[in-house]
């Protein structure tokens, strides 16, 4: 397991707070409709809740992870959250990018991967799908837009 300390502090409050992102190790998934991908969980301290990231082998899954945890972190720093060192309390260097761009780059990442297979692209976009577009939340609609836009390169293309 990974365990990443880091200060959070919103913007225009004195107090920060010691919080902990976790991501496990990879794990093969033995049976379900993932069978043969790999996972990892990501916990984000601030959603209270374990997210879970696939791939094909425990490499990307672990990178996918790491880019999950980034991405969030960047985040809370465009929404005015301040994100510093445990140790030093220096701040962290995140770009501030707008969550909807970074969302639309990962997703058609996946889609033109040409180390995928077109079966393994459909499992990991399907698994995103049932993870964030299928309760109601700010990405649901955003997310299904993004797996199904037509323009993009889809099964058999």
């Amino acid at each position: 397991m990974i365990k990443v300390p880091f200060y959070l502090k919103k913007t225009d409050a004195d107090q920060d707070s010691l919080e902990h992102i976790t991501i496990n190790s990879p794990k093969k998934i033995l049976e379900g409709k993932l069978v043969g991908m790999y996972a990892c969980e990501v916990y984000l301290p601030d959603k209270k809740r374990h997210f879970p990231i696939y791939s094909i082998n425990p490499a990307d899954a672990l990178y996918n992870a790491s880019e999950f945890a980034k991405v969030h972190l960047q985040g809370l720093a465009n929404r005015g959250y301040i994100i510093s060192e445990a140790e030093s309390k220096e701040p962290w260097k995140l770009e501030k990018k707008d969550p909807m761009v970074n969302l639309q780059e990962k997703i058609e990442a996946i889609k033109n991967n040409k180390d995928f297979s077109q079966e393994d692209k459909d499992k990991i976009l399907g698994v995103l799908k049932d993870t964030f577009g299928k309760d109601p939340s700010p990405i649901k609609d955003q997310i299904n837009m993004l797996i199904d836009d037509k323009d993009m390169p889809q099964k058999g293309n």
